[in-house]
């Protein structure tokens, strides 16, 4: 990725009133349940700073991929979520989910369209762009990630890690100020693993992500997560965290 490429994603950050500095994300007193009851987040605090590359750590189940899809409210529970200063209600849901771009972590949950130029136009049509600025963005995302040859291609003729790579371009067309994925590097080979991690680390955006892979979130992460039973038990910088054998053991999880 170019320096010119990369300039283009510096996210433009809406900001509360007034000159206090805001984090980009504050939770406090999250809780959720699924249908049935069970507890899936369990009183979550957590704040983020802006620029921040936090790995969100833990055994299936732990509540992980619930708590990232509350950040641009695809799931709502009870709580308070602010992001860059703003609550996350009814009325703010749509501004916040164009400043938080999420990237599933299965990429045919998000690829629908019938090429891959249509899927990433997806969301700055939504958005009510003219067609020039539509255009503008689709080309820079793709060249961002490296698709720009693929543009026309059916998006499920692509390979994973292609198509991980395109789901990501999805979002960055909405140029957004915080990135949020789930799993990025599972189910890639080596190669495409290291591709995705070298897109990933070039991005200016504030960066959330779950996963298992501990080496990614020794290499790409400057701050540590675990958590278990829809709480955080651990927090802390990767390097420390992930270096704490006793600690990684007593939750389930392995030294990188």
């Amino acid at each position: 990725m170019s320096s010119s490429e990369l300039a283009t994603f510096q996210p433009s950050v809406p900001t509360a009133t007034g000159s206090a500095r805001v984090s980009a994300i504050e939770i406090a007193g999250l809780h959720y349940n699924y249908p049935d009851g069970t507890a899936a987040l369990d009183g979550i605090e957590l704040r983020v700073e802006a620029g921040e590359r936090v790995a969100l750590m833990g055994l299936n189940g732990a509540g992980k991929s619930t708590l990232l899809m509350h950040l641009n409210g695809i799931l709502r529970g009870t709580g308070q979520i602010r992001i860059l200063g703003h609550e996350l209600t009814d009325a703010t849901v749509g501004e916040i989910r164009a400043q938080v771009g999420f990237v599933f972590q299965n990429p045919d949950d998000q690829l629908f369209s019938p090429s891959v130029w249509d899927d990433v136009a997806y969301g700055p049509l939504y958005m009510g762009l003219d067609r020039d600025e539509i255009e503008r963005r689709v080309d820079r995302a793709l060249a961002a990630v490296g698709m720009r040859d693929v543009a026309d291609k059916l998006p499920h003729h692509l390979s994973l890690g292609q198509r991980k790579r395109v789901s990501l371009a999805t979002v960055l067309s909405m140029e957004p100020s915080i990135l949020v994925l789930d799993e990025p590097t599972a189910g890639l080979d080596p190669a495409a693993r290291r591709q995705l991690i070298e897109l990933l680390d070039s991005l200016p955006q504030t960066l959330l992500f779950a996963t298992h892979d501990m080496r990614f979130a020794r290499d790409s992460a400057t701050r540590a997560l675990i958590m278990q039973a829809g709480r955080i038990v651990a927090d802390g910088p990767v390097a420390e965290l992930l270096a704490d054998g006793p600690t990684l053991e007593r939750y389930g999880l392995e030294l990188p």
